[in-house]
């Protein structure tokens, strides 16, 4: 069947397929550069403010897990760490009051050791040995008494494949975790070693049932009445006096006793007190400053870098004439010449931090390191707002500020990202109505040059009809 298309060219010669491209694409051309433009500055503005969100965000987030890990305030400080070690738990912001601390007793694990064997290859003896873990009491006659701890008792099995000392060792291993098992060769024989984990309640006991006639297993027995294992070391809590109240913990690390910190007991010295309290680290906080200006410089030079105008040799920044960015610029360069704190120091100036003519600020290590010395917890709170017992309150320290601007931001950007959104939503919605458009406009094309070569076809046959004549009436005169 002929076409509409079928028929372009027939009657002119003309290849009109191509001419109706080329008027098409004509058409088109200048109204998908313009929506181009639209949609590249669109995708340009929207790239400009994640960077700019992504630079506060990265900014306050800093400083605040500098806070949250001890890097600013109080640290913890022991009067003697041969005794007492202190940290700050991460994550946590240490309730420190100065405290007196006497270590009496560290925690420690049982350990047993067995009677000497020739070698690590010797026979230990077929059965099964069973492990059971509790509390030892004394008896008051010289012995101890035990409790299990409602635990399932383990059970390892010695077998003629593994009936050596060393088998023992790793069956031991084997069946569970909690008991480490080991060998010590020390001149008169291979020992078995047996080391529990710290703590009164992780005490255990070992018994024994051998097959048939076969006593060897009973040489590590350890249970009230019969210990033939020598016990090296008894299970015990750790035990201190915090400021005059006894307290037993099953580790000597401990973390539930001071809020926010964490204490390593190293040594028992009873009788004589370790005092902790709060301590400052004047590098910690000077250092933490520094590095919120080097964030705030990188932070603006952004900032300056989007909404910077177009000159002879660089482009337009993405956000140039943009409110949001330009507020927050604006914004920047108001925090950096304000008072942060009321009194003095209250200013960044006051404290070293000075504003260079680009707007940058830089750090005058001297006056800032005598800021240090001579006030550090108002130094803290032009970073941070403390409440007079070292928590976070409400007062407009630096980093409260900080993170008002970047809620700004948040609310500004998204404003402004919606409006980008709905300009991406047009510009989508032309886009369709020209490819619309451009396939109606092709159509007419088509039939009006369909038409043409109907008519030029038509006036080509009568052309030659004509000739036909004229030839056949110049032929009868000849």
């Amino acid at each position: 069947m002929t076409t509409i298309a079928n028929t372009l060219g027939v009657g002119s010669g003309i290849d009109t397929q191509v001419l109706i491209d080329a008027l098409v694409s004509a058409e088109r051309a200048p109204r998908d550069a313009a929506l181009k433009l639209r949609s590249d500055k669109v995708e340009a503005s929207i790239s400009g403010l994640a960077q700019l969100k992504s630079g506060f965000d990265a900014l306050v987030t800093a400083l605040a897990t500098r806070t949250r890990n001890g890097a600013l305030g109080a640290l913890p400080a022991s009067s003697d760490t041969t005794v007492l070690g202190a940290s700050t738990l991460a994550g946590a912001v240490p309730g420190l009051q100065p405290v007196e601390i006497d270590v009496r007793a560290l925690a420690a694990g049982q350990t047993l050791v067995s009677t000497p064997l020739a070698a690590r290859t010797a026979s230990v003896g077929t059965g099964t040995l069973t492990l059971t873990m509790g509390t030892m009491s004394d008896d008051g006659q010289g012995g101890f008494g035990f409790s299990g701890d409602g635990g399932t008792p383990v059970d390892i099995v010695i077998a003629p494949e593994n009936d050596s000392l060393s088998g023992l060792r790793d069956a031991i291993n084997t069946a569970q975790s909690r008991v480490v098992a080991s060998i010590i060769d020390d001149g008169s024989g291979a020992r078995l070693v047996l080391k529990g984990p710290a703590g009164a309640a992780a005490a255990f006991i070992l018994t024994a049932t051998p097959d048939s006639a076969d006593l060897g297993l009973e040489r590590f027995v350890y249970k009230p009445g019969t210990p033939t294992m020598t016990a090296a070391a008894q299970a015990r809590d750790a035990e201190l006096v915090v400021d005059g109240v006894t307290v037993h913990r099953a580790s000597n690390t401990i973390n539930d006793l001071i809020g926010g910190v964490q204490l390593e007991l190293r040594k028992a010295t009873p009788g004589v007190p370790v005092r902790l309290a709060p301590s400052r680290d004047p590098a910690g906080l000077q250092t933490a400053i520094s590095d919120t200006v080097a964030a705030f410089n990188a932070l603006q030079s952004l900032t300056t870098s989007l909404t910077k105008a177009a000159d002879t040799q660089n482009p337009a920044g993405a956000l140039v004439g943009d409110s949001t960015a330009r507020s927050l610029r604006q914004q920047l360069a108001s925090f950096a010449a304000s008072s942060i704190l009321v009194g003095n120091p209250g200013r960044l100036s006051d404290i070293g931090i000075e504003t260079a003519r680009d707007g940058s600020l830089v750090v005058n290590a001297n006056r800032l390191s005598a800021a240090v010395a001579a006030a550090p917890d108002t130094v803290e709170q032009m970073l941070v707002a403390l409440t007079a017992d070292g928590t976070h309150g409400t007062a407009k320290g630096g980093l409260v500020k900080f993170s008002a601007l970047l809620g700004e931001a948040t609310t500004s950007s998204f404003g402004t990202a919606s409006r980008m959104a709905r300009e991406q939503t047009q510009i989508a919605s032309e886009t369709s109505t020209l490819d619309t458009h451009m396939t109606s406009f092709r159509a007419q094309l088509v039939r009006q040059y369909a038409a043409m070569e109907t008519a030029v076809a038509g006036f080509k046959a009568t052309q030659s009809f004509l000739e036909q004549q004229v030839n056949a009436w110049n032929s009868s005169n000849n």
